[in-house]
């Protein structure tokens, strides 16, 4: 849509910009506006490159099926022999799949069908998953229950009036109910370790750059994860190896190493490991279910009793990390998604410019359809940004990396950290429309422990370790930077010998399942 003079006006009256001071001002906007057409040209005499093949017998689900869980559904396809034959995978609705329209769970982003997939979709393709299809997730993101995408909420498997949690909620509910075995999300403060804790099972924040998140709908650069979802340990470490890796398409990876060990090492011997259960992630005031820290402090002695022990520790700032994550998070969003139409800025890596044009236009035509929650940061980063003139983000930044060095000095006297993935059981879902606080508290209030790993980049693992009313808790496992495969194997081990979550259908487990937590 070509700006008006009207435009040109209200920007120079917003910046107080006096257009008479600058002499043949028009020509000299004219004379940028021809050298973008330019490149534009340019650009468009670059030869294209060559498009999969689309998914056969593509069906457009949209959250009617019984759990609300799938968008799009793909039958036969699979990608080449490897080691992730016979693994059924499903994508979140805001990681790209060629040629299966993506709507990140909104009414918003209309009219985008990514025309390559993301690469990680590519590499789990490559070693032989099976893709069956894409699942909804919450509207653009911006919740951590499953109650706000636009196709209707994602029920829980073990109690239909319940949330899955979010933001990859669908994945969580099809995993769960046997309906997909792996999947890719994102998880930018808990987003795949929500629903994992609340459907009963395993998800994996890797590392921070460790998996490549270039194609996937973006937030904040520096707290962007892939996220990482299976239903048993095995499953999970393949998939890790599969998709990890540097991409030259990925800025987050820079300067990031490569993983410690491989699925190979699944078995490995963990009777040294040292356990430290962090007392800072427990009795959240007004959120945390006694219940829940009973069963995960349980769930920790468990673990210690195969390790070298267990014993509580500190991390001092971890109690405020809810309030350091709002101010990068918010501005950081405010200028990627926003201001830069989910491309971010400032960066080498690859940019995809049918997805800025769809969310720009979107942007422009389609602002009445922006989630609530988007709203809301939208207004609160600009406005506070310009209130604190970006001093409040600088120092939550300067924050975080005190966080950080506190977690990788807790990480030196221990080997592994515990403590709840959510500090509550997951909730019910709202009958109706809820006013806008009450909405912010239903989508955010489960977020405590976990978006403290998205602002220090530890690989962090959800694993389930009790059952509550019917219900799965997850404890969430921090370990060293690039130690990814050891939270797996702690991972394995646990569900060998302590807890394994029953199905939530009524099928009978097998002989390993335990009802509770072996002390």
């Amino acid at each position: 849509m070509a700006s008006t003079p009207a435009d040109r006006d209200r920007l120079l009256a917003r910046w107080e910009i006096d257009a008479d001071a600058i002499e043949g001002l028009d020509a000299l906007l004219d004379g940028t506006r021809a050298t973008y057409a330019r490149v534009e040209a340019l650009a468009a005499s670059l030869p294209t490159t060559s498009q999969p093949a689309p998914f056969r017998d593509l069906e457009r689900v949209a959250g009617t099926d019984a759990l609300h869980a799938w968008m799009y559904r793909t039958q036969g396809h699979a990608g080449s022999p490897g080691p992730l034959s016979g693994m059924r995978l499903a994508v979140k609705d805001s990681i790209a799949v060629a040629g299966v329209p993506m709507t990140a769970g909104s009414a918003f982003l209309r009219d985008y069908t990514p025309a390559h997939s993301a690469t990680v979709v590519e590499r789990a393709l490559e070693a032989g998953a099976q893709l069956v299809g894409t699942a909804v997730c919450e509207d653009l993101c911006y919740s951590g229950s499953s109650f706000t995408s636009a196709t209707g909420p994602v029920l829980n498997p073990y109690d239909a009036k319940r949330s899955a949690g979010g933001s990859t909620s669908g994945c969580g509910a099809l995993l769960a109910s046997d309906q997909a075995d792996i999947a890719l999300g994102t998880d930018l403060g808990g987003s795949v370790r929500n629903p994992a804790a609340w459907c009963g099972v395993l998800a994996l924040k890797a590392t921070f750059g460790v998996v490549p998140y270039f194609g996937a709908l973006p937030t904040e650069y520096s707290m962007d994860h892939l996220g990482l979802m299976a239903r048993t340990p095995s499953q999970l470490a393949r998939l890790l190896d599969a998709v990890a890796g540097h991409s030259e398409d990925d800025p987050r990876q820079v300067g990031v190493g490569k993983l410690v060990g491989s699925a190979n090492d699944l078995d490995r011997d963990i009777s040294k490991l040292r356990i430290g259960i962090v007392i800072d992630g427990f009795g959240w005031p007004d959120r945390s279910d006694p219940r829940v820290d009973a069963v995960v402090r349980d769930a920790a002695t468990a673990l210690g009793k195969l390790c070298a022990g267990a014993e509580e520790t500190a991390v001092e700032l971890h109690r405020h990390g809810r309030d350091i994550h709002v101010p990068i998070s918010c501005e950081g969003g405010l200028a990627t998604v926003f201001e830069q139409n989910m491309q971010g800025s400032n960066h080498a890596g690859a940019y995809d410019p049918a997805l800025a044009m769809a969310f720009g236009k979107a942007f422009d035509t389609n602002i009445e359809n922006l989630p609530l929650n988007g709203k809301v940061s939208l207004i609160a980063g600009t406005l506070l940004r310009h209130e604190t003139k970006g001093r409040v983000m600088a120092l939550a930044q300067a924050l975080r990396r005190t966080l950080r060095a506190q977690y990788d000095a807790a990480l030196k006297r221990y080997d592994v950290l515990v403590m709840p993935t959510v500090p509550m059981l997951p909730h019910r879902l709202p009958g109706g429309p809820l006013a806008p606080a009450e909405h912010q508290k239903l989508a955010f209030e489960m977020h405590d422990n976990n978006c403290v790993m998205n602002l220090t980049g530890h690989p962090a693992l959800s694993v389930p370790c009790a059952m509550i009313d019917g219900l799965p808790v997850g404890m969430l496992l921090i370990g060293r930077a690039l130690d990814d495969h050891c939270l797996i194997a702690l991972a394995h081990r646990f569900r060998r010998e302590v807890f394994m979550a029953p199905p939530p259908s009524g099928r009978l487990a097998d002989d390993r399942t335990r009802q509770g937590v072996v002390a």
